[in-house]
């Protein structure tokens, strides 16, 4: 079974990422977390020990990405625009070229174990989608067997509405549906503030890019007790 893990997102840079975590933040000091999320999220496929781990990433991010992502890991520029059509294209790409099960992931959910896309993928032997919601009412994951690229269509991207637009649409196509476990994103002050209580409480080797940013921040200091 060839199986690919797919984590989408962008080149780390200020004042383009994590901007909901300014001025909490500085952009440089917000793009640099972002940076050790991506990474972190990198590892966990790599983990993995799939046949793939690619990261799909926009236009003109391939050299930034080139420098900071591991050798093992296949950068593909993505050819549509908005979000919907990158997820699509990241779909269609990897089922082009034979892989029989694929899971996505974002790049905001650093403390994400291994596990939720582990059952994500073993679903596909029985369902048609997997999908991973958050707590915000998007998703952190979703997975398939075919491409079924017609899911990512009619949905109002980063609204609260998308994973309930999207289980509405695979039942629109027919498509069965298989849920993991909810996680969240870590997007403004108040996910920043949850992710440091998660993590003064997990192993070290859990998300060990995003702890290391966050120390050399001092973000530990200024949010305890916030």
């Amino acid at each position: 079974m060839r199986r690919a893990l797919i984590v989408i997102g962008k080149a780390p840079e200020p004042g383009t990422t994590k901007t909901r975590l300014v001025p909490f933040l500085a952009p440089d000091e917000a793009s640099a977390l972002y940076r050790a999320f991506l990474l972190d999220a990198i590892h966990l496929g790599l983990q993995l020990g799939w046949e793939r781990t690619s990261m799909v990433h926009p236009r003109g991010a391939g050299s930034a990405l080139k420098a900071i992502v591991p050798r093992q890991v296949k950068l593909i520029e993505q050819h549509a625009g908005g979000l919907g059509g990158a997820l699509a294209f990241a779909f269609e790409h990897h089922f082009e070229e034979g892989f029989e099960r694929v899971v996505l992931i974002g790049s905001d959910n650093p403390t994400l174990p291994a596990e939720p896309i582990e059952q994500a993928c073993a679903a596909l032997d029985s369902y048609d989608v997997s999908i991973g919601p958050t707590s915000d009412g998007g998703y952190y994951l979703i997975g398939l067997r075919r491409p079924h690229l017609e899911l990512f269509e009619a949905i109002d991207w980063s609204t609260p509405r998308v994973c309930a637009q999207t289980l509405a649409r695979a039942q629109q196509l027919g498509l069965r549906v298989r849920a993991v476990r909810e996680w969240y994103d870590v997007d403004g002050p108040a996910d920043l503030e949850r992710l440091h209580r998660e993590l003064r409480s997990a192993p070290e080797v859990i998300a060990p890019n995003t702890r290391a940013v966050l120390r050399s921040l001092g973000v530990a200091a200024t949010t305890t007790g916030a």
